[in-house]
């Protein structure tokens, strides 16, 4: 509900500048800037999800009217929390699985790729849906209350996939103004053993970004 709030006010707030005649087309050029938003951890399944801020710096190249390849860096908060219960019957026949648990609180520097498909709804105003894979470090990375059969000693460097969609106007040729919800999931941080195999509990965020972009070339 939150993100659909959002979008809906910044087509209500486009209304007057969307009527400009120049329809801009960013093919062959650069744009860099800043985003801000929220960050909700969706990983955790004990307790209350967490939500905080983040932020990152962009750099985007238009290879196409449509088209176009981006760079960020980006830091915010992740985790995990997870339990599974024993299972064992305790009879000769038993197929149950041992009791699993765990909490990990950590932040990262990400490092998305991303390919991007941009598609016009009202003369400089389009929609977005973009794919991408990202690095990420970890900067914090606290686990507590693990049960004894799980490691605690998992990698501060992985990758993770994210996806998204958005809303981008370019305002005129040099700058624009974006908004948009993405979704990563990362590196797994504990697993539990079940009748069809291992589950495994990755790192998951969903993200919203308000940003400004803008094409420094004269």
């Amino acid at each position: 509900m939150k993100n659909a709030i959002l979008i809906l006010l910044l087509i209500l707030s486009s209304n007057k500048i969307v009527s400009q005649t120049e329809i801009i087309n960013p093919s062959g050029k650069w744009y860099f800037g800043i985003e801000i938003g929220t960050n909700k951890i969706s990983s955790f399944s004990i307790g209350k999800t967490k939500q905080s801020l983040q932020g990152g710096v962009l750099a985007e190249y238009y290879f196409a009217r449509h088209w176009s390849l981006s760079g960020r860096v980006k830091y915010f908060e992740t985790g995990v929390s997870f339990y599974k219960p024993n299972t064992h019957s305790g009879s000769w026949f038993d197929l149950g699985s041992d009791e699993s648990f765990g909490t990990f609180e950590g932040a990262v520097i990400a490092i998305p790729i991303d390919i991007k498909w941009e598609f016009r709804i009202h003369k400089n105003l389009g929609g977005s849906l973009k794919l991408g894979y990202g690095f990420n470090l970890e900067t914090k990375s606290n686990y507590s209350n693990y049960s004894s059969n799980l490691p605690i000693d998992y990698s501060k460097q992985y990758g993770s996939f994210n996806l998204g969609y958005g809303l981008n106007y370019f305002m005129n040729k040099k700058m624009a103004l974006y908004i948009d919800v993405e979704f990563y999931s990362g590196d797994s941080k504990g697993n539990s053993d079940g009748f069809f195999g291992k589950t495994y509990y990755p790192t998951e965020n969903n993200l919203i970004n308000l940003g400004i972009k803008y094409n420094f070339k004269k």
